[in-house]
């Protein structure tokens, strides 16, 4: 039946895309307990206003009404049974990842306290942060040195190492997911939006087509048989930090089907002022977290031991300040450098 068909939907620009696999998965999903508590999210939570709104769910302030509490509640529309949600779930499939989020606890990880089920929606408690997105902060900041920038990437990888530590690839890892829990502090960011993390089925690799496009790995757009692993969230992760360090990100075109040959490629700038304004140190790690074969991309523990991480003293003090005025213009645009 039709109703019970996977969507397929198409990705665009600056905006998380997911397209389903071609074939049906094989292997048997494991079997969710749906959570139902014994009272209403209501009779716990007073709703307020709506702080968020994404392509398949929305985001409201709520407080709990025995401790005045404020939490953030992610409101999901849940498909029928043997049904499809919009972006190609079943029902089965958005417990199994919630289960899954729930019990992860870090400091460098959004916490999700609980959730309730209801017939067509779905409730999850979260961890209200107060300090907006890590890139409005860096504009507000007004000066930046390559120590803020070691400070964020080193929370970032710690936060990435804890997530495979637990099986948990996030898939979508961005700047706009990276939020801070206070008010211009970059002592304490999180990452948040676990919209399409996965919980990998053992000796099994990820098929499915997700990301945001000028964040996604190559492997993931390679439709790779073996398909691909936790590897991914490293390319990412070298995406924002050389968009940290630079102001822009290392792979553009306004042309879908060009950015992605350019990210298989693995070309991206390596020169021009601001990447000759960066640490060598700075220069090495990007060069081995943006390497196309994951076989020989860096690890999360690599990465945590890489040079500019423990030289501490190395880079401190260069200023990047010219790199918040194109972030500030929000100008993840082509460059008169970038590689055709």
């Amino acid at each position: 039946r039709d109703s019970q068909r996977r969507p397929r939907r198409k990705g665009t620009m600056f905006s998380c895309f997911k397209v389903s696999d071609k074939k049906k998965r094989s292997v048997k999903t494991q079997k969710v307990k749906e959570h139902r508590n014994a009272q209403d999210v209501r009779s716990k939570y007073k709703f307020g206003k709506t702080l968020g709104e994404g392509a398949f769910s929305t985001v409201k302030l709520v407080v709990e009404k025995t401790t005045g509490t404020e939490y953030a509640c992610k409101v999901m529309e849940l498909p029928k049974a043997g049904e499809y949600n919009a972006s190609g779930l079943t029902r089965e499939d958005i417990f199994l990842e919630i289960n899954i989020l729930c019990n992860l606890n870090h400091v460098n990880v959004i916490k999700f306290r609980e959730f309730f089920e209801e017939e067509t929606r779905v409730y999850i408690i979260c961890d209200l942060l107060r300090g907006g997105e890590l890139l409005e902060a860096l504009i507000r900041k007004g000066s930046y040195t390559e120590e803020d920038a070691r400070l964020i990437f080193t929370q970032l990888l710690t936060g990435i190492q804890y997530l495979h530590q637990h099986g948990v690839v996030h898939r979508d890892l961005k700047m706009e997911n990276l939020l801070l829990t206070r008010a211009n502090d970059l002592s304490e960011i999180k990452i948040a939006d676990f919209g399409l993390a996965k919980k990998p089925i053992v000796q099994k690799g990820m098929q499915t087509i997700c990301g945001s496009p000028q964040y996604v790995a190559p492997e993931i757009l390679a439709h790779s048989t073996g398909g691909y692993g936790p590897e991914v969230d490293l390319w990412s992760a070298g995406v924002v930090l050389y968009s940290l360090l630079l102001g822009f990100p290392p792979f553009f075109d306004k042309c879908e089907p060009r950015l992605f040959k350019k990210i298989q490629r693995g070309v991206f700038p390596q020169n021009g002022e601001g990447w000759n304004s960066i640490s060598k140190e700075a220069q090495d790690i990007i060069k081995k977290l943006l390497l196309v074969d994951p076989r020989k991309r860096m690890t999360p523990e690599e990465a945590r031991k890489h040079p500019w991480l423990t030289h501490k003293g190395k880079g401190n003090s260069i200023d990047l300040t010219p790199a918040l005025k194109d972030l500030k213009e929000e100008s993840f645009r082509a460059k008169a450098d970038y590689p055709e």
